[in-house]
């Protein structure tokens, strides 16, 4: 079929919405929340460096993505797209092999990006 044909074709196409099951995704949430929670207190301990601004501006995103993600889940009802829009928010301390200064959160950060990537999966 054409570029033309496929433009002015009048044959209607048949899309299959999927219902979106938030109940499949809230153990999903309530883990991501819970792992946010504690990367971002090992990253708030007496040897943090936080007079380094970076630092603080991770540590801050992580608790702003942690709260943001606590009052969608404390809602009764949340769409698909209110979920992706706060999950876009979600980054973790960083992907692939962590940097010498993160190495001692390592496991932390990895099970962030699990509990994101489950997240996604339960939704979609």
């Amino acid at each position: 079929m054409g570029i033309f044909a496929r433009l002015f074709s009048r044959e209607e196409t048949v899309m299959t919405v999927v219902e979106f099951d938030r109940e499949a995704v809230r153990p999903h949430l309530n883990a991501l929340i819970d792992a946010l929670g504690q990367l971002a207190d090992a990253m708030d301990d007496d040897a943090a460096p936080m007079s380094n601004p970076g630092w603080r501006g991770r540590l801050k995103d992580l608790r702003n993505a942690r709260g943001d993600l606590r009052l969608l889940t404390r809602r009764a009802e949340f769409s698909k797209d209110e979920l992706f829009e706060v999950l876009t928010t979600v980054r973790p301390l960083y992907r692939g092999q962590p940097p010498k200064d993160f190495a001692h959160l390592a496991s932390l950060n990895t099970v962030v990006v699990a509990e994101i990537e489950a997240v996604h999966l339960a939704a979609n």
